[in-house]
């Protein structure tokens, strides 16, 4: 049940990680009310933490790539 979430700020190299205990649901009133949805996730938050400019990558505006055209 133990999870880690992960979350990148690509344009400033931040990075927030957060602590928590996860349990899946997997039918009932909660997952009917979304469409599509087969199971959920929930997530009960223990900790978290913000790390700035950690990575050494910046990243800009996304940009599709070409060889998706024909797809």
């Amino acid at each position: 049940p133990r999870c880690g979430l992960v979350f990148i700020d690509f344009s400033s190299g931040g990075l927030l990680h957060i602590s928590a205990r996860g349990t899946v649901i997997w039918d009932g009133p909660d997952v009917t009310e979304f469409e599509g949805a087969q199971r959920l996730v929930q997530f009960e938050v223990d900790g978290w933490q913000w790390v700035d400019g950690v990575l050494p990558l910046r990243w800009g505006s996304e940009e599709q790539s070409p060889f998706l055209e024909n797809t």
